[in-house]
């Protein structure tokens, strides 16, 4: 990608440098802390930060550019190409946007408030039984992220999946412009980031948004057909693939008994898979990927085997022992839905007895009393053992279990990782479960750390 085209994309000013020089879109970077010699730095800035500080350091380092701001102190450099822009972000968008453009690589967008990155995951893991696909790493979702990821696709790159994460009203849009998503994976709708998007039906407009840039002739749709909201989505000119349970899903599934700890179900009674999992949501992943694995050419038995050595990535419904104590670590994010689906796989899980460490679920609102009550609620009927919260809101949790009939010496509200650590080591036996989950911020499998000491 030459300069000039990056002046063009981003409306930017060249302050010096060469029009001509060419810029490997892949060594674009917005880290100053690990530019190397040859790579091309954009100096973004945030509340908390300002990459045009750190221009004058990356030159030092061998960037053989930079992108700043028009509010950055003047840099110029003669044999170092300095364009400024007026918004650094979008100017990083802008070029992702114009470099996936000039590729016919299909590219597959994952959105939903649930099971995102286990969906974008599992399908990456099919494809590449067959072909060779370019990810988001981790949860690189957002409006950095996805453009990030986006600058490394290239010519030997059969496929792109991207999951498109978002806690506010817009951004899903901005980030289907820039993705430009050939086919487009809808997972469920649920209470997720209320605090900014306002109830379901804003979650439901906000992910609905990715069919604004989907292809709509022949585009690829694939939707939770057991989803209320979901199943109001029409077809459009689109090539939708509805999943589930339901009987008016193209892919229909039923569980079937399984031998240790994972799942079994066959597909529209042919096609039978096992996946090393937990929880009967990971069903509904498993056939989010299945469709879009069957849709890109891939056999029955190669999904099958695939899928069949797929692990879910840490911190997401992942089983670990420790000192002869199943513990589900779910600790990566919660929110309502994902703490009912977890709760759910402790409830039948065949153990002693059954223990919930439960931290804050965040970004709810207005509403977030309401639903750590509910939570609270599951638990006391469930035959849960004992509770033990962490966090302000959690309170209601365990106000909610306490005042339906939990044993109130089974409950405990913890102030640290290390108490709540300290309690199940003197509470907990062998042959038991624990779950453990919480939102992001909480920082849950901090409990883990410690109980291993």
């Amino acid at each position: 990608m030459r300069v000039s085209e990056i002046i063009k994309v981003t409306k930017g000013k060249l302050l010096s440098g060469s029009p001509k020089t060419e810029i490997d879109p892949s060594r674009i970077s917005t880290d100053s802390r690990t530019i190397k010699r040859g790579d091309f730095f954009v100096a973004l800035k945030g509340p908390k930060f300002d990459g045009n500080e750190f221009v004058r350091e990356v030159l030092k380092k061998g960037a053989i550019g930079a992108i700043i701001t028009h509010n950055a102190q003047r840099t110029t450099h003669n044999d170092k190409v300095i364009i400024r822009v007026s918004d650094t972000t979008k100017s990083l968008q802008d070029i992702a946007a114009y470099h996936r453009s000039k590729f016919q690589t299909p590219v597959i967008c994952v959105t939903g408030s649930n099971g995102k990155t286990t969906v974008k995951d599992m399908i990456w893991h099919i494809l590449s039984a067959k072909y060779n696909v370019l990810r988001n790493e981790g949860t690189k979702n957002n409006h950095i992220g996805v453009p990030q990821t986006l600058l490394q696709l290239k010519k030997s790159h059969d496929i792109c999946v991207l999951e498109l994460g978002t806690n506010h009203e817009g951004e899903i849009r901005s980030l289907a412009r820039i993705a430009r998503p050939n086919a487009a994976v809808i997972t469920n709708i649920g209470p997720a980031h209320l605090e900014f998007l306002g109830d379901l039906e804003g979650i439901f407009r906000e992910k609905s948004s990715i069919l604004n840039y989907l292809d709509k002739k022949g585009g690829l749709l694939v939707l939770n057909g057991d989803d209320e909201f979901l199943s109001r989505i029409k077809k459009n000119g689109f090539n939708v693939i509805r999943y589930g349970f339901g009987e008016a899903c193209d892919l229909k599934a039923e569980a079937l008994p399984s031998k240790g700890k994972g799942l079994l179900f066959v597909l529209n009674n042919r096609m039978i898979f096992s996946l090393a999992a937990l929880g009967i949501h990971n069903i509904y992943n498993s056939m989010a990927a299945i469709a879009v694995g069957l849709s890109f050419g891939l056999e029955h038995r190669l999904i099958r085997k695939a899928l069949s050595g797929y692990k879910p990535a840490g911190m997401r419904l992942a089983l670990e022992n420790i000192r002869g104590i199943d513990i589900v670590n779910d600790s990566y994010n919660s929110n309502p839905l994902s703490m009912m689906k977890a709760l759910e796989v402790v409830k039948d899980y065949p153990a002693r007895a059954k223990w919930i460490v439960s931290g804050d679920m965040l970004e709810l609102g207005n509403e977030s009393e309401r639903f750590h009550r509910m939570i609270g609620e599951f638990i006391a009927k469930a035959g849960i053992e004992g509770l033990m919260t962490f966090g302000e809101f959690s309170r209601h949790t365990l106000s909610q279990a306490r005042a339906l009939g939990m044993t109130p010496s089974r409950l405990w509200h913890c102030s640290t990782h290390d108490e709540i650590a300290q309690l199940l080591k003197k509470v907990v036996k062998r042959g038991d479960v624990v779950l453990v989950k919480g939102s992001r911020g909480m920082q849950m499998e901090k409990v883990l750390e410690k109980l291993k000491t």
